[in-house]
Order: structure tokens, then C-alpha cells, then sequence
């Protein structure tokens, strides 16, 4: 019989209380609203984006990097990935508005940094 976890949080409230009861305590516990994000608790360090997520965290993107950059960085991080993944990566983490892009007026080549 598989539970998730809030039928199971639910359960043992409700044991609780039957027990403090049977002891002669009267408790009352508030339902408490657990609220369960599922969009960032899919958001981890496995992959290529989980790599540019540590590297964000660790503050590698306070000045602009560019793509060949990035992807040697992550090579010696032990995360070999190819420049499409790493694109493909950075531009969500763009969209999600984690990271800022641009170009330099002389260089055709995207520039990434952190958003402030």
C-alpha cells in the first residue's frame, strides 16, 4: 500500500492523537497547510542544466562568460557535455530569468552573466 506523502504526515497526526488521547491527554494540533512546489523540487544538480545551476550558485556568472568558456569550465568540473546541451541549458536558464544574455557590439557570440 504506497502513501505519498501527505496521506502519510496525515496518518500519523491522526495516531498522535488517537495515543494522546488513550493516555488521558487532550491535544489539539492545527492542520498545518503544506504546500509541495513539484516545478523546483524537479530542479536538482543532475545534467548539464544542474551543472550551470552549481556554477551560478558558486558565482562563476558575476562577470560574462561566453559559450566555449562555460563549456571548458564544466569539463573540469567532470561534466562533459556538448555545445547544444550547454545552449540549450543556458538559454532556460535564461528564459527563466536566472541569467541575462547579450552580444558584443564586435563579437557575434552570446555573452552570459548573472540577472541582479
Amino acid at each position: 500500500m504506497k502513501k505519498n506523502a501527505k496521506q502519510l504526515a496525515d496518518s500519523i497526526i491522526t495516531q498522535t492523537i488517537e495515543l494522546a488521547k488513550l493516555a488521558g491527554v487532550n491535544i489539539e494540533i492545527p492542520k498545518a497547510k503544506i504546500q509541495y512546489n513539484q516545478k523546483n523540487s524537479r530542479k536538482g544538480t543532475a545534467g548539464a542544466a544542474g551543472g550551470l545551476r552549481i556554477l551560478v550558485d558558486e558565482g562563476y556568472f558575476n562577470v560574462h562568460k561566453q559559450l566555449s568558456e562555460i563549456i571548458e569550465k564544466l569539463k573540469q568540473e567532470g561534466r562533459p557535455y556538448s555545445n547544444a546541451t550547454i545552449s540549450m541549458g543556458l538559454l532556460n536558464l535564461v528564459k527563466e530569468r536566472i541569467l541575462m544574455r547579450f552580444r558584443d557590439n564586435g563579437d557575434k557570440k552570446w555573452k552570459y552573466i548573472i540577472r541582479k
